[in-house]
Protein backbone atom coordinates (compact mmCIF):
# COMPACT_ATOMS: atom_id res chain seq x y z
CA UNK A 1 0.00 0.00 0.00
CA UNK A 2 2.76 2.15 0.06
CA UNK A 3 2.65 4.79 -2.72
CA UNK A 4 6.44 6.18 -2.45
CA UNK A 5 9.19 6.51 0.39
CA UNK A 6 11.88 8.46 -0.58
CA UNK A 7 14.78 6.60 0.01
CA UNK A 8 13.15 3.34 1.44
CA UNK A 9 13.81 0.17 -0.96
CA UNK A 10 11.17 -2.30 -3.19
CA UNK A 11 11.87 -5.00 -0.56
CA UNK A 12 10.69 -2.33 2.60
CA UNK A 13 7.79 -1.71 0.84
CA UNK A 14 6.95 -5.37 -0.19
CA UNK A 15 7.28 -6.74 3.45
CA UNK A 16 5.19 -3.59 4.60
CA UNK A 17 2.30 -4.44 2.30
CA UNK A 18 2.38 -8.23 3.47
CA UNK A 19 2.13 -7.73 6.98
CA UNK A 20 -0.64 -5.14 6.58
CA UNK A 21 -2.47 -6.98 3.96
CA UNK A 22 -1.86 -10.26 6.28
CA UNK A 23 -2.89 -8.34 9.69
CA UNK A 24 -6.51 -7.81 7.71
CA UNK A 25 -6.57 -11.48 7.05
CA UNK A 26 -4.99 -12.41 10.29
CA UNK A 27 -7.38 -10.54 13.32
CA UNK A 28 -10.25 -12.66 13.38
CA UNK A 29 -8.98 -16.08 12.10
CA UNK A 30 -5.27 -16.81 12.86
CA UNK A 31 -3.49 -15.87 16.24
CA UNK A 32 0.22 -16.74 14.78
CA UNK A 33 -0.30 -14.25 11.51
CA UNK A 34 -1.94 -11.43 13.29
CA UNK A 35 1.46 -11.55 16.04
CA UNK A 36 3.62 -11.99 12.81
CA UNK A 37 2.22 -9.45 10.65
CA UNK A 38 1.62 -7.00 13.93
CA UNK A 39 5.48 -7.56 14.61
CA UNK A 40 6.94 -6.89 10.99
CA UNK A 41 5.15 -3.60 10.79
CA UNK A 42 6.81 -2.24 14.14
CA UNK A 43 9.87 -3.36 13.18
CA UNK A 44 9.50 -2.13 10.07
CA UNK A 45 7.89 1.40 11.25
CA UNK A 46 10.53 1.73 14.06
CA UNK A 47 13.76 0.77 11.24
CA UNK A 48 12.33 4.04 9.19
CA UNK A 49 11.89 5.75 12.06
CA UNK A 50 15.59 6.01 12.82
CA UNK A 51 16.36 6.34 8.88
CA UNK A 52 14.21 9.25 9.86
CA UNK A 53 12.02 8.27 6.53
CA UNK A 54 9.48 8.10 8.61
CA UNK A 55 8.32 11.08 10.81
CA UNK A 56 5.87 11.11 13.51
CA UNK A 57 3.74 14.41 14.00
CA UNK A 58 4.61 16.15 17.50
CA UNK A 59 1.24 17.13 18.68
CA UNK A 60 -1.37 16.46 21.65
CA UNK A 61 -2.46 13.22 19.82
CA UNK A 62 1.02 11.58 19.57
CA UNK A 63 2.11 12.75 23.18
CA UNK A 64 -1.47 11.46 24.58
CA UNK A 65 -0.76 7.80 22.56
CA UNK A 66 2.57 7.51 23.92
CA UNK A 67 2.06 8.86 27.84
CA UNK A 68 -1.44 5.83 27.31
CA UNK A 69 1.89 3.37 26.97
CA UNK A 70 3.80 4.53 29.81
CA UNK A 71 0.93 4.94 32.01
CA UNK A 72 0.46 1.38 31.46
CA UNK A 73 4.31 0.68 32.30
CA UNK A 74 3.69 2.97 35.66
CA UNK A 75 1.04 1.00 36.65
CA UNK A 76 3.20 -2.02 37.01
CA UNK A 77 5.49 -1.08 39.62
CA UNK A 78 1.93 -0.76 41.94
CA UNK A 79 0.62 -4.18 40.44
CA UNK A 80 -0.22 -7.55 42.14
CA UNK A 81 1.09 -9.24 39.46
CA UNK A 82 3.74 -7.47 37.65
CA UNK A 83 4.35 -10.03 34.77
CA UNK A 84 0.42 -9.79 33.97
CA UNK A 85 0.74 -5.74 34.27
CA UNK A 86 4.08 -6.14 31.52
CA UNK A 87 2.25 -8.30 29.03
CA UNK A 88 -0.65 -5.65 28.94
CA UNK A 89 1.71 -2.97 28.66
CA UNK A 90 3.11 -4.53 25.71
CA UNK A 91 -0.42 -5.36 24.09
CA UNK A 92 -1.34 -1.50 25.10
CA UNK A 93 2.32 -0.49 23.10
CA UNK A 94 1.81 -2.46 19.87
CA UNK A 95 -1.72 -0.93 19.36
CA UNK A 96 -0.53 2.43 19.75
CA UNK A 97 2.51 1.61 17.16
CA UNK A 98 0.23 0.44 14.98
CA UNK A 99 -1.87 3.39 14.79
CA UNK A 100 1.24 6.00 14.86
CA UNK A 101 2.86 4.01 12.08
CA UNK A 102 0.06 3.47 9.84
CA UNK A 103 -1.29 7.15 10.49
CA UNK A 104 2.10 8.43 9.16
CA UNK A 105 3.20 5.77 6.36
CA UNK A 106 2.48 7.10 2.93
CA UNK A 107 -0.37 5.01 1.44
CA UNK A 108 -2.65 5.29 -1.83
CA UNK A 109 -6.11 4.37 -2.04
CA UNK A 110 -6.26 1.67 -4.59
CA UNK A 111 -4.85 -0.42 -2.08
CA UNK A 112 -6.82 1.20 0.43
CA UNK A 113 -9.77 -0.75 -0.61
CA UNK A 114 -7.53 -4.58 -1.27
CA UNK A 115 -7.38 -3.98 2.74
CA UNK A 116 -10.81 -3.30 3.02
CA UNK A 117 -12.20 -5.74 1.16
CA UNK A 118 -9.63 -8.73 2.86
CA UNK A 119 -11.32 -7.28 6.28
CA UNK A 120 -14.29 -8.09 5.12
CA UNK A 121 -14.20 -11.41 3.54
CA UNK A 122 -11.14 -12.54 6.62
CA UNK A 123 -14.25 -11.54 8.75
CA UNK A 124 -16.84 -13.92 6.62
CA UNK A 125 -14.68 -16.73 6.69
CA UNK A 126 -14.33 -16.40 10.67
CA UNK A 127 -18.12 -15.90 11.10
CA UNK A 128 -18.88 -18.95 9.34
CA UNK A 129 -16.26 -20.97 10.85
CA UNK A 130 -17.22 -19.62 13.81
CA UNK A 131 -21.46 -21.06 13.06
CA UNK A 132 -20.03 -24.20 11.65
CA UNK A 133 -18.66 -24.87 15.35
CA UNK A 134 -21.74 -23.13 17.31
CA UNK A 135 -23.87 -25.31 15.65
CA UNK A 136 -22.40 -28.75 14.98
CA UNK A 137 -19.94 -28.55 17.97
CA UNK A 138 -21.74 -27.04 20.89
CA UNK A 139 -20.55 -27.14 24.15
CA UNK A 140 -22.21 -29.56 26.04
CA UNK A 141 -24.74 -28.41 29.22
CA UNK A 142 -24.55 -27.14 31.64
CA UNK A 143 -22.05 -24.49 30.07
CA UNK A 144 -23.94 -21.94 27.51
CA UNK A 145 -22.92 -22.15 24.08
CA UNK A 146 -22.06 -18.93 22.69
CA UNK A 147 -20.77 -18.15 19.21
CA UNK A 148 -17.03 -16.88 18.95
CA UNK A 149 -14.97 -15.78 16.31
CA UNK A 150 -11.68 -17.86 15.96
CA UNK A 151 -8.98 -15.98 16.75
CA UNK A 152 -10.65 -13.63 19.16
CA UNK A 153 -12.55 -15.76 21.27
CA UNK A 154 -14.37 -14.51 24.22
CA UNK A 155 -18.37 -13.76 22.99
CA UNK A 156 -18.56 -10.40 23.58
CA UNK A 157 -15.14 -9.39 22.19
CA UNK A 158 -16.31 -11.24 18.58
CA UNK A 159 -19.52 -9.57 18.75
CA UNK A 160 -18.08 -6.30 19.02
CA UNK A 161 -15.55 -7.26 15.79
CA UNK A 162 -18.58 -8.06 13.70
CA UNK A 163 -20.09 -4.62 15.26
CA UNK A 164 -16.91 -2.55 13.92
CA UNK A 165 -17.22 -4.70 10.43
CA UNK A 166 -20.79 -3.83 9.91
CA UNK A 167 -19.69 -0.44 10.66
CA UNK A 168 -17.11 0.15 7.80
CA UNK A 169 -19.19 -1.87 5.52
CA UNK A 170 -21.78 0.01 6.58
CA UNK A 171 -20.16 3.63 5.73
CA UNK A 172 -18.75 2.03 2.35
CA UNK A 173 -22.17 1.21 1.05
CA UNK A 174 -24.25 4.15 1.86
CA UNK A 175 -21.40 7.32 2.04
CA UNK A 176 -21.40 8.19 -1.90
CA UNK A 177 -17.23 9.26 -2.35
CA UNK A 178 -16.61 9.75 -5.82
CA UNK A 179 -13.08 10.32 -4.94
CA UNK A 180 -13.09 6.55 -3.32
CA UNK A 181 -12.90 3.42 -5.67
CA UNK A 182 -16.30 1.77 -5.05
CA UNK A 183 -16.44 -2.01 -3.43
CA UNK A 184 -19.62 -3.94 -5.02
CA UNK A 185 -22.81 -3.23 -3.32
CA UNK A 186 -23.93 -6.86 -3.46
CA UNK A 187 -20.27 -7.77 -1.55
CA UNK A 188 -21.22 -5.40 0.80
CA UNK A 189 -24.69 -6.11 1.19
CA UNK A 190 -23.67 -9.34 1.85
CA UNK A 191 -20.87 -8.42 4.57
CA UNK A 192 -23.70 -6.33 6.24
CA UNK A 193 -26.31 -8.65 6.52
CA UNK A 194 -24.02 -11.66 7.69
CA UNK A 195 -22.46 -9.46 10.33
CA UNK A 196 -25.58 -8.29 11.73
CA UNK A 197 -26.89 -11.66 12.07
CA UNK A 198 -24.19 -12.57 13.46
CA UNK A 199 -24.56 -10.42 16.20
CA UNK A 200 -27.89 -10.99 16.96
CA UNK A 201 -26.59 -14.96 17.31
CA UNK A 202 -23.93 -13.41 19.72
CA UNK A 203 -26.72 -12.35 21.65
CA UNK A 204 -24.76 -9.22 22.80
CA UNK A 205 -26.95 -6.79 23.94
CA UNK A 206 -24.52 -3.81 23.48
CA UNK A 207 -23.53 -4.53 20.18
CA UNK A 208 -27.73 -5.10 19.53
CA UNK A 209 -28.67 -2.10 20.64
CA UNK A 210 -25.87 -0.39 19.04
CA UNK A 211 -26.03 -2.03 15.60
CA UNK A 212 -29.31 -0.54 15.26
CA UNK A 213 -28.60 2.61 16.76
CA UNK A 214 -26.54 2.71 13.64
CA UNK A 215 -29.20 2.29 11.04
CA UNK A 216 -31.12 4.68 12.43
CA UNK A 217 -28.39 7.12 12.35
CA UNK A 218 -27.72 6.31 9.00
CA UNK A 219 -31.33 6.93 8.16
CA UNK A 220 -31.59 9.89 9.58
CA UNK A 221 -28.41 11.18 7.79
CA UNK A 222 -30.18 10.72 4.29
CA UNK A 223 -31.97 13.83 5.49
CA UNK A 224 -29.93 16.22 6.44
CA UNK A 225 -26.49 15.08 3.96
CA UNK A 226 -26.16 15.41 0.66
CA UNK A 227 -23.83 12.43 -0.01
CA UNK A 228 -26.30 10.39 1.43
CA UNK A 229 -29.38 11.01 -0.55
CA UNK A 230 -29.89 8.23 -2.91
CA UNK A 231 -33.88 6.67 -2.91
CA UNK A 232 -32.77 2.88 -3.85
CA UNK A 233 -30.05 3.14 -0.67
CA UNK A 234 -32.91 4.34 1.20
CA UNK A 235 -34.79 1.43 0.34
CA UNK A 236 -32.02 -0.87 1.20
CA UNK A 237 -31.40 0.97 4.88
CA UNK A 238 -35.47 0.23 5.34
CA UNK A 239 -35.42 -3.36 4.21
CA UNK A 240 -31.75 -3.53 6.67
CA UNK A 241 -33.96 -1.95 9.86
CA UNK A 242 -36.74 -4.26 9.43
CA UNK A 243 -34.52 -7.64 9.11
CA UNK A 244 -33.19 -6.98 12.74
CA UNK A 245 -36.09 -6.60 14.23
CA UNK A 246 -38.08 -9.44 12.56
CA UNK A 247 -35.15 -11.67 13.64
CA UNK A 248 -35.48 -10.40 17.30
CA UNK A 249 -39.22 -10.28 18.09
CA UNK A 250 -39.07 -13.92 16.12
CA UNK A 251 -35.82 -15.05 18.33
CA UNK A 252 -37.20 -16.15 22.11
CA UNK A 253 -33.13 -15.92 22.69
CA UNK A 254 -32.17 -13.00 21.11
CA UNK A 255 -35.35 -11.00 22.66
CA UNK A 256 -34.46 -12.09 25.88
CA UNK A 257 -30.88 -10.90 25.66
CA UNK A 258 -31.90 -7.64 24.17
CA UNK A 259 -34.31 -7.26 27.48
CA UNK A 260 -31.72 -8.80 29.73
CA UNK A 261 -29.70 -5.66 28.82
CA UNK A 262 -32.13 -3.33 30.69
CA UNK A 263 -31.20 -5.28 33.75
CA UNK A 264 -27.56 -3.88 34.68
CA UNK A 265 -27.42 -5.40 38.43
CA UNK A 266 -25.12 -7.20 38.44
CA UNK A 267 -22.72 -5.19 36.08
CA UNK A 268 -23.43 -2.60 37.97
CA UNK A 269 -22.10 -4.64 41.62
CA UNK A 270 -18.84 -5.09 40.02
CA UNK A 271 -18.65 -1.01 38.70
CA UNK A 272 -19.26 -0.40 41.81
CA UNK A 273 -16.64 -2.60 43.63
CA UNK A 274 -14.48 -1.63 40.97
CA UNK A 275 -14.26 2.17 42.16
CA UNK A 276 -14.06 1.04 45.74
CA UNK A 277 -11.19 -0.70 45.18
CA UNK A 278 -9.54 2.25 43.07
CA UNK A 279 -10.28 4.13 46.50
CA UNK A 280 -8.79 1.89 48.70
CA UNK A 281 -5.29 1.11 46.68
CA UNK A 282 -3.68 3.19 44.34
CA UNK A 283 -5.72 6.32 42.80
CA UNK A 284 -3.25 7.80 41.00
CA UNK A 285 -1.58 4.87 39.22
CA UNK A 286 -4.21 1.61 39.93
CA UNK A 287 -3.75 -2.13 40.59
CA UNK A 288 -1.91 -2.91 37.28
CA UNK A 289 -3.39 -3.73 33.88
CA UNK A 290 -4.91 -6.80 33.90
CA UNK A 291 -4.55 -7.43 37.97
CA UNK A 292 -8.65 -6.65 38.41
CA UNK A 293 -9.22 -10.23 39.10
CA UNK A 294 -7.29 -9.89 42.31
CA UNK A 295 -10.02 -8.15 43.38
CA UNK A 296 -12.90 -9.79 45.22
CA UNK A 297 -16.03 -7.74 44.76
CA UNK A 298 -17.63 -9.17 47.33
CA UNK A 299 -15.22 -7.37 50.00
CA UNK A 300 -17.00 -3.95 48.36
CA UNK A 301 -20.84 -4.99 47.65
CA UNK A 302 -23.12 -7.32 47.09
CA UNK A 303 -22.40 -9.39 44.08
CA UNK A 304 -22.97 -12.92 42.63
CA UNK A 305 -18.97 -12.84 41.68
CA UNK A 306 -16.09 -13.66 43.83
CA UNK A 307 -13.56 -11.82 41.26
CA UNK A 308 -13.82 -8.55 38.50
CA UNK A 309 -12.66 -10.56 35.40
CA UNK A 310 -12.93 -6.45 34.08
CA UNK A 311 -15.43 -4.04 35.29
CA UNK A 312 -17.51 -4.64 32.33
CA UNK A 313 -16.61 -0.78 31.99
CA UNK A 314 -13.71 0.53 29.66
CA UNK A 315 -13.15 3.98 31.51
CA UNK A 316 -13.87 1.94 35.18
CA UNK A 317 -11.30 -0.64 34.28
CA UNK A 318 -8.96 2.27 33.29
CA UNK A 319 -9.62 3.74 36.88
CA UNK A 320 -8.91 0.21 38.69
CA UNK A 321 -6.19 -0.60 36.88
CA UNK A 322 -4.16 2.46 35.79
CA UNK A 323 -5.30 5.42 38.08
CA UNK A 324 -6.41 8.80 37.84
CA UNK A 325 -3.06 9.07 35.18
CA UNK A 326 -4.07 6.43 32.90
CA UNK A 327 -7.83 7.46 32.68
CA UNK A 328 -7.18 10.43 31.93
CA UNK A 329 -4.44 10.12 28.73
CA UNK A 330 -6.99 7.25 27.79
CA UNK A 331 -9.25 10.15 27.36
CA UNK A 332 -7.41 12.60 26.19
CA UNK A 333 -6.20 10.33 23.38
CA UNK A 334 -9.54 9.61 22.15
CA UNK A 335 -10.96 12.51 22.53
CA UNK A 336 -7.99 13.83 20.14
CA UNK A 337 -8.56 11.10 17.99
CA UNK A 338 -12.36 12.76 17.55
CA UNK A 339 -10.92 16.27 16.98
CA UNK A 340 -8.40 15.23 14.73
CA UNK A 341 -11.29 13.13 12.56
CA UNK A 342 -13.55 16.06 12.80
CA UNK A 343 -10.59 18.20 11.26
CA UNK A 344 -10.07 15.58 8.66
CA UNK A 345 -13.44 15.33 7.89
CA UNK A 346 -14.19 19.24 7.19
CA UNK A 347 -11.28 19.32 5.17
CA UNK A 348 -11.89 15.81 2.86
CA UNK A 349 -15.60 14.88 3.62
CA UNK A 350 -14.38 11.21 2.48
CA UNK A 351 -16.60 7.92 3.66
CA UNK A 352 -12.72 6.33 5.10
CA UNK A 353 -13.16 9.30 7.90
CA UNK A 354 -17.24 9.03 7.97
CA UNK A 355 -16.16 4.79 8.62
CA UNK A 356 -13.60 6.17 10.93
CA UNK A 357 -15.76 8.74 13.25
CA UNK A 358 -18.51 5.95 13.16
CA UNK A 359 -16.22 3.41 14.31
CA UNK A 360 -15.26 6.12 17.18
CA UNK A 361 -18.50 6.34 17.99
CA UNK A 362 -19.18 2.49 18.77
CA UNK A 363 -15.97 2.53 20.68
CA UNK A 364 -17.21 5.35 22.79
CA UNK A 365 -20.79 4.27 23.46
CA UNK A 366 -19.71 0.14 24.17
CA UNK A 367 -17.01 1.04 26.80
CA UNK A 368 -19.91 2.00 28.77
CA UNK A 369 -21.13 -1.31 29.12
CA UNK A 370 -18.12 -3.61 28.23
CA UNK A 371 -14.39 -3.35 27.86
CA UNK A 372 -12.91 -2.61 24.18
CA UNK A 373 -9.70 -0.95 23.74
CA UNK A 374 -7.65 -4.38 23.56
CA UNK A 375 -6.77 -6.78 21.50
CA UNK A 376 -8.20 -7.13 17.86
CA UNK A 377 -10.63 -4.61 18.53
CA UNK A 378 -8.45 -2.02 19.35
CA UNK A 379 -6.01 -3.24 16.40
CA UNK A 380 -9.02 -2.87 13.93
CA UNK A 381 -9.80 0.74 15.64
CA UNK A 382 -6.59 2.10 15.59
CA UNK A 383 -6.23 0.66 11.80
CA UNK A 384 -9.63 2.77 10.98
CA UNK A 385 -8.37 5.78 12.68
CA UNK A 386 -4.54 5.90 10.96
CA UNK A 387 -6.27 5.13 7.96
CA UNK A 388 -8.38 8.05 8.45
CA UNK A 389 -6.15 10.52 9.87
CA UNK A 390 -3.21 9.64 6.86
CA UNK A 391 -2.20 12.75 5.15
CA UNK A 392 -0.78 10.79 2.19
CA UNK A 393 -4.21 9.93 1.25
CA UNK A 394 -4.80 12.47 -1.15
CA UNK A 395 -8.17 11.56 -3.51
CA UNK A 396 -7.42 10.53 -6.66
CA UNK A 397 -9.65 10.77 -10.01
CA UNK A 398 -13.01 10.03 -9.65
CA UNK A 399 -13.99 6.98 -10.30
CA UNK A 400 -17.98 5.98 -11.29
CA UNK A 401 -20.34 4.15 -8.47
CA UNK A 402 -20.93 0.37 -9.42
Amino acid sequence: MIDKIRSVNNWSQAIFLSAFFGLAVALPIAEALKQISVIVIILLGIHLIFKQELKIEENLLTYSAVGLVLSSLMSGFFAFNTIEALRACIDIFRIIMIFLIIKNIPLNLNQLVIFNKILFLSMIVALFYGLYQFYFFPIPPPEINYLKLHSIGHVNHSSIYLLLVFTIALTWLFYRDNRFPNISTSFLLFIIISSLAGIFITGSRATMFTSLLLILLIFLLFFITKPYRNPKLLVILAILIIIPLIVLFSSEYSLERLLLGFNMIHRDALMEASIRAWVEHNIFFGIGADNSHYINPQDYTDSVFTIIPHAHNTYITYLLERGLFGLSLYVIFIFSVLIALIKQYVKTKNRLVTAALLVWLVNFLISFVNTTFHDENALLMVLIWGLALNQQLTPVKSHKND
